[in-house]
């Protein structure tokens, strides 16, 4: 299964390790081999109120353990990503409750529609860098 990383979601890490989740470089890579090899994150669920057909049921959202931050599962940081068929996701946000783009729904919307319409995406491999 190949995944697919959105070139802004580099920008969300960088965000996210400065202000809130210090750790998560170090867990990207784990989210991302768990992601390919079983195409599903472990409390997944359906993101609401997209408008694009193409991706309406194709969306899903995650937490991201983070064992050193201290912060359960429902604090903590999140991943969104499309899975366009079986063989293929594309990972698109990187965040949690503590960025103002997740929490307002209209906004995360608005951001998952805008980053899955360019096609600035990045190909994983074992080898990927995050902090490009």
């Amino acid at each position: 299964m190949q995944i697919l990383i959105h070139s802004e979601l580099l920008d969300d890490l960088k965000l996210c390790e400065k202000k809130w989740y210090p750790s998560i470089y170090e867990e990207m890579p784990r989210v991302c081999r768990y992601l390919s090899k079983n195409g599903v994150m472990p409390g997944e669920g359906p993101v609401h109120y997209i408008k694009l057909t193409t991706i309406r049921r194709k969306t899903f959202h995650a937490g991201i353990n983070l064992p050193q931050e201290k912060v359960g599962k429902r604090k903590g940081a999140r991943i969104i990503y499309v899975k366009e068929n079986v063989n293929l996701i594309k990972a698109i946000y990187v965040g949690g409750h503590k960025d103002k783009r997740y929490d307002d729904t209209f906004l995360q919307v608005d951001l998952i529609q805008n980053r899955y319409q360019t096609e600035n995406y990045l190909l994983y491999t074992e080898d990927f860098n995050f902090r490009v």
